[in-house]
């Protein structure tokens, strides 16, 4: 869905530094294989991740990274399954938002950290759930919102397929692209 919004925010991102990538949930619960959550080998989509982030940090954007917690199991704070995959590219300065819900703005400093900024770039897990409701989120707080749809992952392509399809349908100007696309 590249058009006239997406032009936009090309623009906007080459030239201003109003811009912030904002990488969701990556968790080791997601490629544990003893995690009741095990979604797979997401090593390629990690150095892609890794890759973007990288390039988002050349051009200034301000790097976010959530963090899903809840009070016990797989995702508690005490949980190995709750730390960042270790190959992320997660760096001493990076902003952690850490959440307890669905949401990424419910009751967290997000929207704080996020002062200033007008673009958001969007990656991570899972598609359907924290992903969607972080867009929609988003979107309602009039963010122009770019969706890395290759880095993003849920538990099947027709569910993930799905969702993108169901949020391009409700939320005009959302851009979603691959990564290829995107840093072209």
């Amino acid at each position: 869905m590249i058009e006239e919004e997406y032009f936009l925010f090309y623009l906007e991102r080459k030239i201003m530094q109003e811009t912030a990538l904002v990488i969701i949930n990556m968790q080791m619960a997601w490629i544990d294989k003893d995690s009741e959550y095990y979604l797979g080998n997401l090593d390629a989509m990690v150095e892609k991740m890794n890759y973007l982030i990288a390039y988002a940090r050349e051009l200034g954007y301000k790097i976010v990274f959530v963090k899903h917690h809840e009070t016990e199991g797989v995702f508690s704070e005490k949980s190995p399954f709750s730390d960042f995959i270790p190959e992320l590219a997660v760096e001493k300065d990076d902003i952690i938002i850490p959440k307890y819900k669905v949401s990424s703005f419910y009751q967290t400093k997000l929207e704080d950290e996020l002062t200033g900024v007008k673009n958001l770039v969007v990656c991570g897990a899972l598609t359907n759930l924290c992903v969607r409701m972080f867009v929609e989120e988003a979107y309602d707080r009039e963010y122009r919102i770019a969706l890395i749809d290759d880095l993003t992952v849920t538990y099947s392509e027709e569910l993930h397929d799905t969702t993108l399809q169901d949020l391009v349908d409700t939320r005009s100007g959302l851009t979603i692209l691959p990564l290829e696309k995107f840093i072209d």
